[in-house]
């Protein structure tokens, strides 16, 4: 096998929610998850119906591909179907702009660090290194996870720019000359579990990416259920309400959250550790940093828990 960085860790998934409702004392159904930045619920795609022909299929391959997919992605990013190219989430895109771009001996800059684990996780599997001196490609969050800052498009190319919270923010660098940009249905669109993303490149680039990906990356049930979600694209106005709505209720608690391009918020806290751990408890799953929490948006109901737990909390810290 070949010897990875010296410097190489592997992803770590969160906490499982079984886990946490062991700790919790409470249904795994109760349980609820701040921490992962998905929608609060399926969307109204995710039906039977939308499924039910690619059932009939299952016993065979998805021979072709999945051209309708891919012309569906297109028309809604308003780019052309050679510009696209899928991938099992976000997270399989960016394996594979990795290995694409990067190899061994090569250096890639990651800007806005700390952000996603990912970037450096898929550096090191390609067998080059983290650095900012001459890197062959740069990874840039935008929005930015976690503090949810739009912020400027780096100068630098190639650039694969994550946007995995395009729909929140409306901005994308998409076609732009020399950059990858990154997407997922699995933030707005509601389809965390289906595993379906898209990167939007210039058609050489894209060419050059599609050939260096799997030959049916996602799954035929994924693909309908996409197609499906694409028909029916997310209205993310009453969540960016709930979101500012949540940020004051935080406010009045004494807690300074940053402004957001996302469907999340971080929260700057000096105990943040001890913090999410009394909210753990509680059976509430947020994301911890050194100095501040980040707290997906969910349903008012449960963002109205997780401020009355705050406030008790917030009261026994003091």
């Amino acid at each position: 096998m070949r010897e990875l960085s010296a410097d190489f860790r592997p992803y770590e998934w969160a906490l499982a929610t079984a886990e946490a409702a062991r700790i919790a004392g409470i249904p795994p159904e109760d349980v609820l998850r701040f921490d992962a930045n998905t929608a609060p619920g399926p969307p109204r795609a995710a039906r039977p119906a939308a499924v039910s022909e690619a059932l009939e299929r299952i016993h065979g391959y998805p021979h072709g591909g999945y051209p309708e997919l891919v012309a569906a992605i297109a028309a809604y990013a308003g780019a052309d179907p050679a510009n696209v190219v899928l991938g099992a989430g976000a997270d399989d895109l960016i394996l594979l702009a990795a290995r694409t771009f990067a190899g061994p001996g090569d250096r890639v800059a990651i800007v806005g660090e700390p952000t996603y684990p990912l970037y450096r996780v898929a550096t090191w599997l390609a067998g080059a290194e983290v650095g900012n001196a001459d890197p062959i490609f740069t990874f840039c969050c935008r929005p930015h996870n976690p503090t949810g800052a739009l912020g400027e498009i780096p100068a630098a190319r190639p650039l694969v720019v994550d946007e995995a919270y395009f729909e929140y923010c409306g901005e994308t660098a998409a076609l732009l000359d020399g950059v990858v940009a990154i997407r997922t249905l699995s933030k707005a669109f509601g389809l965390a579990g289906a595993r379906v993303g898209y990167a939007i490149a210039e058609a050489e680039t894209a060419r050059q990416l599609n050939a260096r990906q799997a030959p049916a990356p996602i799954s035929t049930l994924s693909a309908a259920v996409a197609l499906a979600a694409l028909a029916e694209p997310p209205d993310i106005g009453p969540l960016l309400e709930e979101r500012e709505r949540l940020a004051a209720r935080l406010r009045r608690l004494g807690l300074v959250p940053l402004p957001s391009a996302t469907n999340f918020l971080y929260v700057p806290f000096w105990r943040a550790r001890e913090l999410a751990e009394l909210l753990l408890g509680a059976g509430m799953i947020v994301r911890d940093y050194p100095e501040a929490i980040r707290v997906t948006v969910l349903d008012p109901p449960s963002n109205e828990w997780l401020v009355a737990a705050l406030a008790g909390f917030l009261e026994r810290l003091a």
